[in-house]
């Protein structure tokens, strides 16, 4: 395995593309939709500006994704033996240099944006990000619920990130213009914080079903992880809490529906896999079981957004 391919495969690719599309789908199809409604004017963010807050999203995420693997050697002997890449193709402190360049690169890019624009608050948001991400591996991920709350909250941040620029450089006008009984802009934030709440439910949902995949590895390393406290009934026991969550809040979208049409996209994208998860929840016993539940919830994120992407 030749070294870029190795740092390539350490930044968790498809993990990327999520966090990138979730981004576009987000502005161009979301926030345009949105706006619509009542405002005849044009985003303030340039095309190329948008692009350099989406590469910086992205270093972000692959940053976080090698610091991980960086404090989790240990662990992934263990969970993972035949795809350690830190260690072996990857030296650490080759991997701790790429993590901070990352880093660095991906709040110059934001700043490039906030200098355009003389609109500087966002820059908080790879900051603060960036530092939670770095507590996470060694600290945060060892305890119960912390560390799964923590990336979600960082998930569900992708979409606010996406949009604070346009809808905050549009308040004045946005505040203006009545949708209903709000603000076209309250209207506007309600969809995309609309997004952030389903990111963060099924990444707490996702980081729960891979904690019970790695029980084996997390308990040598000594991982006080939700699984290995709490056992494999409870644990599966509040990954249905949480999938029930999310039900609810599909139902919720869905009785706003009138067309057959996007009634059955919705079932298609989002009840069946999710019923397919609870299946295979339903059936776990063992941490390798998790790894089919893994699977479909990965495919409901996709089906999350291939659904925004499709209905609006």
């Amino acid at each position: 395995m030749t070294r870029l391919k190795s740092i390539f495969l350490l930044s968790r690719p498809i993990n990327l593309f999520i966090v990138g599309v979730t981004m576009y789908i987000t502005r161009y199809v979301v926030l345009n939709d949105a706006l619509h409604k009542g405002f005849s004017g044009e985003l303030p963010i340039k095309n190329l500006h948008f692009a350099l807050l989406v590469a910086a999203a992205m270093m972000i995420t692959a940053a976080g994704n090698i610091i991980n693997d960086y404090f989790d050697q240990k662990v992934d002997r263990i969970n993972k033996p035949d795809r350690i890449i830190v260690g072996k193709t990857v030296s650490r402190r080759g991997a701790i240099l790429l993590h901070q360049l990352l880093n660095a690169t991906s709040v110059f890019f934001v700043g490039i944006v906030c200098y355009a624009y003389q609109f500087w608050s966002p820059i908080i948001i790879p900051i603060i990000i960036i530092t939670l991400l770095w507590w996470y591996s060694p600290v945060l991920k060892k305890k119960p619920l912390a560390g799964n709350f923590l990336v979600a909250i960082c998930t569900a941040l992708v979409p606010v990130f996406a949009g604070v620029f346009d809808v905050q450089l549009l308040a004045r006008e946005l505040s203006m213009i009545e949708i209903g009984s709000i603000s076209l802009y309250q209207y506007t934030w309600l969809w995309i914080v609309t997004i952030a709440a389903f990111a963060f439910v099924l990444t707490i949902i996702r980081e729960a079903v891979k904690d019970a995949q790695d029980i084996p590895g997390d308990r040598a390393a000594d991982y006080q992880t939700l699984p290995i406290v709490w056992g494999i009934d409870r644990t599966r026991n509040y990954v249905y809490a949480w999938m029930f969550v999310f039900a609810l809040m599909t139902a919720m979208c869905m009785t706003r529906l009138e067309q057959a049409m996007d009634l059955a996209l919705f079932a298609v994208l989002l009840v069946a896999p999710l019923s397919m998860a609870l299946l295979r929840l339903r059936n776990a016993r063992q941490s390798s079981d998790f790894g089919r539940v893994s699977y479909w919830i990965k495919v409901l994120m996709l089906g999350g957004l291939l659904l925004m992407l499709l209905l609006l």
